[in-house]
């Protein structure tokens, strides 16, 4: 996949790109999944508060085959909370991006409201310019475009809390800092599973009722992620995004 020639299709089609990123962090994510209610991490679990719809919209991901096996399966990962939490209401779907896509391919996918899930290095046009010179992803477009995922700038750290919060914003939502996965601050404890305020995030952008919807919870305070114990380390996410206009 050409990916220098991704980025000038996007602008060579007017696209204005709305990005989110996450920053670097000096400490993993961790994040677990299913379709089913599961239990992320250390007891937190996914709530059933109805039976899921049939009639929802369907948001297609194109996947980049350039990601490995292992990738891939914490792309989907990610994804599947997602189609869990959103209940039916909103439903990912992913394919295979095919190999070296055309611009008129991509213009495609992004007018019908598609994502390109793009695999790309810190040497990609995306990542060496404004803020996206300190992300380890990138979501850019405007009900369509991509999320670029910058992968040696990732190393050791679980892909799927990443993800997780690229694909809040695929979803509309922005940076909150009551919520624990969209937190305009980075804490990997916060991106082992999405927290019910990040769902309100998108439940208010997608215009869901947020009591049909599920989110983590767990001891405690069942509406919350939890906090980790001690001073947590903290690096900034791009600037907020609740103002963004879609």
């Amino acid at each position: 996949m050409r990916r220098p020639r991704l980025i000038m299709v996007l602008l060579a089609g007017g696209l204005v790109l709305l990005a989110a990123a996450v920053l670097l962090s000096t400490q993993p994510a961790s994040a677990a999944g299913g379709r089913s209610a599961t239990t992320p991490m250390g007891g937190w679990r996914y709530t059933e508060n109805a039976a899921p719809v049939s009639t929802g919209r369907v948001v297609s991901l194109y996947i980049d085959r350039d990601f490995d096996d292992f990738e891939r399966q914490r792309v989907v990962s990610a994804m599947r909370q997602w189609n869990y939490v959103l209940n039916g209401f909103v439903e990912f779907r992913a394919s295979y991006l095919p190999d070296d896509p055309t611009p008129a391919m991509l213009s495609q996918i992004r007018r019908s409201g598609g994502w390109v899930v793009a695999r790309v290095d810190s040497r990609h046009p995306v990542a060496q310019q404004g803020e996206g010179r300190a992300a380890l992803a990138v979501t850019a477009g405007n009900r369509g475009g991509f999320v670029y995922v910058i992968r040696d700038r990732i190393g050791q750290r679980d892909l799927v809390g990443v993800m997780m919060h690229e694909f809040g914003h695929v979803l509309g939502a922005g940076h909150d800092e009551r919520s624990g996965l969209m937190a305009p601050v980075y804490n990997p404890a916060m991106g082992r599973c999405i927290d019910r305020d990040s769902v309100s995030l998108v439940a208010q952008a997608q215009r869901l009722p947020l009591n049909r919807l599920n989110w983590c919870v767990g001891p405690g305070d069942p509406s919350r992620m939890p906090m980790v114990q001690g001073p947590p380390r903290y690096d900034d996410y791009r600037n907020p995004m609740a103002a963004r206009q879609r």
